[in-house]
């Protein structure tokens, strides 16, 4: 019986436990482009991955203010004025909550932009990382046959009857503001138009590490010299983002390699003054760099 009576207030406090747990709403697109001409059409729809009950009951926010309820909200005949950001957050009742109501946080923004143009440059959202490959799509309202030149930095890149653009192997030389212009025939008379420009980033795999060094408190009132190398890895498989830290004092290692960016060098003097870097590796990427030497001057104990 008292077995019994344990599961059910481990089951409950469970329960209770997770209904606290804060959950997040998303907003995303289900049908059409976030990025679409006037007199277009869009659906967006809510959700929430971490509890997907079918209780939930949706609120939408059009630039912070109340728009709409449901799980899905429709845009037709879309209008330029319509561009802006969507939020989304669900609600439901709960036995688990003083207010009986549990409510998600508000979705991360969805931007939706409105072109009443003719031309929409298509690009990527978020960063590209170097050597991926990246396509550019020149959407043209109605579907023309059409030129198209594609411009990088408001220079010419590249000009082709193909409306989408593809490049391989990315550099950071191809990070910058993109734009495209076509001209099309229409009954005899050609007709020009330009995009506006789209921000494209691209990232290091491994960024060049820079090495900070400061002296901290030790123990009995002793100095300790603390090395922090800072870098960053842009991959899209975590499991690959795993980093070797290796310190060096006048080119020559403190240690084996480890895998934490500090390594403390305790009771310092006078001695331990000189040149300090470091150098970080990840084997799965195949990537090492080092940073620069940082001369560390640590005065003579008085």
């Amino acid at each position: 019986m008292r077995l019994f009576l344990s599961l059910i207030v481990v089951s409950a406090l469970q329960k209770w436990t997770q209904a606290q747990i804060p959950r997040k709403a998303v907003a995303s697109v289900a049908e059409g482009d976030a990025h679409l001409f006037s007199g277009g059409s869009l659906l967006l729809t809510c959700d929430v991955p971490e509890d997907p009950s079918p209780l939930w009951t949706f609120e939408w926010f059009f630039n912070g203010k109340p728009l709409a309820s449901g799980m899905s909200y429709q845009i037709w005949k879309a209008r330029v004025l319509q561009s802006g950001n969507y939020t989304c957050m669900a609600v439901r009742e709960t036995e688990l909550n003083p207010t009986g109501i549990l409510e998600t946080q508000l979705s991360a923004p969805l931007r939706v932009d409105i072109d009443g143009g003719w031309i929409i440059l298509e690009a990527p959202s978020k960063p590209m990382i170097m050597e991926e490959t990246m396509s550019l799509t020149c959407r043209i309202r109605g579907h023309r046959r059409t030129e198209v030149i594609f411009y990088l930095n408001g220079r010419e890149i590249w000009r082709q009857r193909n409306r989408t653009l593809t490049l391989h192997h990315l550099t950071l030389e191809h990070g910058g503001q993109y734009s495209c212009r076509a001209t099309w025939e229409v009954q005899g008379l050609y007709h020009s138009a330009e995009s506006t420009g789209v921000a494209v980033t691209v990232l290091e795999i491994l960024t060049t590490p820079q090495l900070l060094a400061s002296t901290i408190q030790g123990r009995q009132k002793k100095r300790d010299l603390k090395l922090t190398c800072v870098t960053e890895v842009n991959t899209r498989e975590s499991a690959a983002a795993l980093i070797h830290y290796y310190f060096l004092k006048n080119d020559m290692p403190l240690g084996p390699a480890t895998s934490y960016g500090t390594f403390i060098i305790p009771d310092v003097s006078a001695e331990d003054s000189g040149q300090y870097s470091c150098r970080v590796s990840v084997p799965m990427l195949r990537r090492m760099s080092w940073s620069t030497k940082e001369q560390v001057d640590i005065p003579r104990s008085r």
